[in-house]
């Protein structure tokens, strides 16, 4: 009678008896070998799809040799779902085959820890070096199940899995309705289970032009162009105007490119500070004229988000960023500025450093500008430097990556803090095509338009000899 079911499946009997399935009772039993040694049976019933194995059984793969033999280290592993299905396989020609010993889970497992993958740690030696895995599973939700477990335990990296021929859903039945051909062809057109994250280039899409555009300080360009999905980096000494450039800058970039600023500012307050230098900008000088005070206010309210935390907002990084978002999402904003980063409130795990703390952080603002498709700019406060020094990228406080990692890094200087001549340095750029060459600039700030404006090398020079 199992000779007849075999046949009936496509399965050569003679096959099945090498590899010691018998029928036994109205039972077929199909031996677990590992080694010498048989681990365990598998007992199923003929006249129904019930199944038992020997209690106490190991649980191994069935075909287990076939992971240890060295003639067959250069092929690839075909592991399926049942022993039929591995049979259909070793018929079709290929021999380092092996099935799961008890089918796919009811329920997807992930990384759980489960007795269900148990024959994984079992074959955990033999597995480790084999370097192309088929997952010829069943093709429906319960194979999908077992395809996910399967890749995440042996590694997404090596696994392929197979795609059924119209009217399968495994390789027994590939056999029986096409034959060995229908095996084989399905096998050879087994793909490699997608890992978020590696494709070839003709895979990868579009890639949208992100060359930089101008500052609206032309004297600037050269050395620091405005990119989306850039994380730019300003410090300077306290007092010594590097929120300042950033208000010019922002006001600049609003009139040249029509943009919306989203700004946490936690030195600035919003309805004094910022409202009263953004009028000064707007209108070049200080007003009292009610209408001109009206025009300005409507500028403000198109063109600016303001991100304030109440008295019972804690303002760590994930609620910047979560605000930030906010800002960008509804109001447009095409710059986010964060100013200063040492006024945010930090809430590092114990077990972290602050300069691990510093270097996840700063990677999380990289990703929201590159998700956001935004330009974001940190105004960091340098350590204290004695006599004035001149500040560096290196001098932010905490962390050596913010000169490390930052696409953009700027350091505002000047000889005093009454000086109205600033020494704007940009001393790290990435991708100096789109977005300029590190340099050096000299700007004056005039109080009452609250702008710099460029003033040329030669002149600083000259103002120095004299």
């Amino acid at each position: 009678m199992m000779t007849e079911w075999l046949e009936a499946r496509g399965l050569d009997p003679e096959l099945a008896s090498k590899f010691g399935i018998d029928e036994v009772g109205g039972e077929i039993v199909v031996p677990y070998v590992v080694g010498n040694d048989t681990v365990n049976r598998k007992y199923r019933r003929l006249n129904d799809k019930r199944h038992r194995q020997d209690k106490g059984g190991v649980k191994a793969f069935w075909n287990f040799n076939v992971l240890t033999d060295a003639t067959l280290e250069d092929q690839p592993l075909i592991i399926t779902e049942g022993e039929w299905d591995a049979l259909a396989a070793i018929q079709a020609g290929y021999v380092r085959v092996v099935s799961v010993p008890d089918g796919a889970p009811s329920s997807e497992l992930g990384d759980a820890d489960t007795a269900k993958y148990s024959y994984l740690d079992h074959a955990r030696a033999a597995l480790r070096d084999v370097k192309e895995i088929i997952l010829a599973v069943d093709g429906d939700e319960a194979g999908q199940r077992l395809l996910n477990d399967l890749g995440l335990r042996l590694g997404k990296a090596r696994c392929k899995w197979v795609k059924y021929p119209k009217g399968c859903k495994d390789l027994n039945d590939a056999l029986r309705l096409y034959g060995e051909k229908g095996v084989t062809e399905t096998i050879n057109r087994a793909q490699y289970v997608h890992v978020e994250g590696v494709y070839r280039m003709s895979e990868l899409p579009p890639y949208p032009a992100r060359n930089g555009v101008s500052t609206g300080m032309p004297w600037l360009d050269p050395h620091y162009r405005i990119r989306m999905g850039d994380f730019a980096v300003v410090t300077g000494i306290p007092g010594y105007g590097k929120t300042t450039f950033v208000n010019d800058l922002c006001c600049r970039l609003v009139k040249a490119h029509g943009w919306t600023i989203g700004w946490a500012s936690f030195e600035q307050h919003p309805q004094a500070d910022h409202r009263r230098a953004l009028r000064h900008w707007y209108l070049g000088v200080p007003s009292t004229n009610p209408d001109e005070i009206a025009k300005a206010d409507a500028w403000i309210d198109r063109h600016f988000s303001f991100i304030v935390p109440s008295d019972d907002d804690l303002a760590s990084l994930d609620w910047v960023l979560e605000a930030a978002a906010t800002s960008v999402i509804r109001h447009g904003a095409k710059v986010v500025v964060v100013d200063p980063w040492n006024e945010l409130d930090h809430v590092r795990d114990t077990r972290m450093s602050q300069t691990e703390y510093v270097g996840m952080a700063i990677k999380e603002l990289k990703r929201f500008a590159r998700k956001f498709d935004v330009h974001l700019i940190v105004v960091a406060h340098p350590v204290k430097l004695a006599g004035g020094e001149e500040p560096s990228l290196y001098s932010i406080s905490d962390s050596a990556h913010w000169a490390n990692k930052a696409d953009i890094g700027l350091v505002i200087h000047k000889d005093a803090p009454n000086e109205v001549i600033a020494k704007i340095s940009v001393k790290k750029s990435r991708y100096h095509d789109q977005i300029g060459r590190p340099g050096t600039v000299y700007a004056k700030y005039s109080a009452d338009s609250r702008r710099f404006e460029g003033v040329p090398n030669e002149f600083i020079n000259t103002r120095r000899s004299a």
